[in-house]
């Protein structure tokens, strides 16, 4: 199962766009949204400090995780996602 999850800044109100996670747990971890982030190109992927804390490419501003859902991922689209985790 897939979790689709989208991060924003608590600060600026930036959306960093929304993450396809492989998992399936009920929230994905720190370490399953840096990977996820890590393909996104362009300034939307957060930058990530020695905490492994993720922040605002923009403001610097501590991010939160806003929506977050399962979704079903059909059997043509898992290739996808394995090769992103």
């Amino acid at each position: 199962m897939a979790l689709r999850a989208e991060l924003y800044c608590y600060f600026c109100g930036h959306g960093l766009g929304e993450v396809v996670v492989p998992t399936n747990a009920r929230r994905p971890t720190v370490e399953q949204l840096r990977t996820a982030y890590a393909n996104v190109g362009g300034g939307d992927a957060p930058v990530w400090n020695d905490g492994d804390q993720p922040l605002c490419p923009r403001c610097g501003g501590q991010l939160f995780l806003e929506r977050f859902e399962h979704e079903v991922v059909r059997a043509s689209e898992r290739r996808t996602l394995k090769r992103a985790s």
